[in-house]
């Protein structure tokens, strides 16, 4: 406890220091920002863990993942209702990698409420010492004071966290939650959201169509029931004890910025010199305009422009620095979805060799944090970085088949057979059994999922079964993947067709369109960083750094 005074006491001293320079010089102002989100990411991260549910007896995978924090030497993990049950068992998984078994305690969560007002508490049951994170107090949050967020998204599918940047935007709606731009999904549940010192202020529930909306059980909440949540429970109305919340001691310096409402922060210094490097492309793909952003680059007094290869076909047109020329592809690298185009007329600037070889060679913990700029053909976007570096197997990239298989007294089972899907289209049925997969034998849980992620939409494949004894054969159309229906799935302009399938890659929090992607990435110093090669999802951007290694394939280094 004693540590974490002295950590919250260094912040107030970065506070205070930020809050006289606001208004004197917007790139002063944003580097002690990026300083003050860094060191609230690094004193809140180890505390943020994944959890999901456990089978002690089988050890085994028992539940879907969601997320927590600790918040106390004895191990109290706050969550929330809609994840747990009382009494049932939960495996812990810190970022260093240490894994604890928790018991669910009390539950707060009306179902004819929706869950609200969605409070939850665990408890580790195993002897150890831990990561902590301080309890702060939601009553004293600003309108548009900075916050974090650092939670485990499941798309993203990975053991240590994402983290997030943002606002608050309410201090309190009409349904009971804190209103946050920091952006939440699936899986992310549960989550804490921290102030800008790393204090827990509340706990991530749901989100809404447009991404601003992210909605936070408040951390008073957990405060104020703290006794009957230590209770293994499940209330059926709210607990008749109370507890007093307490005071914020730092209430009267936390900070409210108001330049925190606009799309990005103040960077005039930088603007004219990033957006130069910036190209408009559009082409043809089977007969339909679409577009991309591209990234201008000199090599050797040669104009490249470097693209997402699926968001560029034939007939391409660019337009940049007030002209419009078409461009010629040079080469392509299908496994990092990269094109490099030849401009056919005359450019200026661009990115020069140097410039590529300062991007970063690999992203680790010490860069969370850190404040990018994705400038676009119009405009820009101004994200954090999310993740370390990661690799992303192809999933939501590949081939739509439509049915999931069990794995049943050796064999591969349908169990699942989704609607107007390819499997349902060829009359394929719950309960038959899958033998190969073009000619591949098909006899264990992996083999099923690895073979059908080698393909992609528009494939055709062939699906041994066997039905009743009776063995036949067939052939499927695989489709692109449905969007999904839950609110994560409708923001703006929706996922990239090819979101993954890439190695070395980071995430950023950027709400980067689709058809945005291919443009580059600089840190606030105006450092080349990577190129955005993929939206991944609601909360995650995937950039691509480290271009010199791409771009030797194609002999311009």
């Amino acid at each position: 406890m004693r540590k974490i005074l002295i950590t919250l006491l260094a912040s107030f001293v970065i506070v205070t220091s930020f809050a006289a320079g606001v208004g004197k010089s917007s790139g002063r102002d944003t580097l002690q920002l990026e300083r003050l989100v860094k060191s609230g990411i690094q004193r809140a991260y180890a505390a943020s863990v994944r959890i999901w549910g456990f089978d002690t007896i089988r050890n085994v995978q028992n539940g879907s993942q969601f997320s927590g924090v600790v918040v106390s030497d004895e191990g109290h993990i706050l969550t929330v209702a809609h994840a747990v049950q009382p009494g049932r068992s939960y495996k812990v998984r810190f970022p260093d990698g240490k894994e604890v078994i928790a018991l669910s305690l009390g539950r707060i969560g009306f179902s004819n409420q929706d869950n609200r007002p969605d409070l939850a508490m665990m408890k580790i049951k195993d002897k150890g010492s831990w990561p902590v994170a301080a309890m702060g107090w939601s009553h004293s949050l600003k309108v548009n004071e900075p916050c974090i967020g650092i939670s485990y998204p499941t798309t993203l599918n990975q053991m240590k966290p994402s983290v997030r940047f943002g606002r608050i935007a309410d201090v309190l709606n009409r349904w009971g939650f804190i209103q946050s731009t920091c952006k939440m999904e699936p899986g992310d549940s549960g989550g804490p959201l921290f102030d800008y010192m790393g204090r827990v202020v509340a706990l991530h529930s749901r989100c809404g169509r447009h991404e601003d909306e992210n909605y936070e059980v408040p951390v008073d909440l957990y405060r104020k029931y703290w006794n009957a949540l230590n209770i293994a429970e499940d209330y059926k109305s709210l607990p008749q004890e109370e507890t007093e919340p307490g005071s914020d001691s730092l209430a009267g310096s936390i900070l409210g910025l108001a330049s925190l409402e606009k799309p990005g922060f103040s960077l005039p210094e930088l603007d004219e010199k990033l957006s130069a490097t910036v190209v408009q492309i559009t082409s043809s793909i089977n007969g339909k305009q679409v577009k991309a952003a591209g990234t201008l680059i000199r090599i050797k007094s040669k104009h490249y422009i470097l693209s997402k290869s699926s968001l560029t076909g034939t007939d391409v047109l660019i337009t940049a620095q007030g002209k419009s020329m078409g461009a010629t592809p040079v080469g392509r690298d299908e496994d990092n979805d990269l094109v490099v185009l030849r401009p056919e007329g005359k450019l200026k600037g661009g990115l020069t060799e140097e410039d590529l070889q300062k991007s970063h060679d690999t992203v680790r913990f010490r860069n969370l944090g850190e404040f990018l700029i994705s400038p676009l053909p119009s405009g820009r976007k101004v994200s954090i970085t999310s993740t370390e570096e990661l690799n992303l197997p192809k999933v939501f990239s590949a081939g739509y088949f439509g049915a999931s298989a069990q794995f049943r007294e050796g064999k591969i089972i349908l169990n699942r057979i989704a609607p107007r899907s390819p499997a349902d289209s060829v009359k394929l049925k719950i309960g038959d059994q899958i033998t190969g997969i073009n000619g591949k034998p098909i006899s264990r849980p992996e083999e099923y999922g690895g073979e059908l992620r080698k393909y992609n939409p528009g494939d055709s494949i062939t699906v041994e079964c066997i039905r009743a004894d009776s063995v036949f054969i067939a052939k499927v159309l695989l489709l692109v993947r449905p969007k999904g229906t839950h609110a994560a799935d409708q923001f703006e302009g929706g996922k990239s067709l090819r979101a993954d399938g890439f190695n070395g890659v980071f995430a950023h929090d950027s709400n980067i369109k689709a058809e945005e992607c291919g443009g580059p990435v600089f840190d606030i110093n105006g450092n080349f960083v990577g190129i955005n090669i993929a939206r991944f999802s609601r909360t995650t951007t995937i950039t691509l750094p480290r271009l010199p290694g791409v771009l030797s394939k194609f002999g311009i280094f």
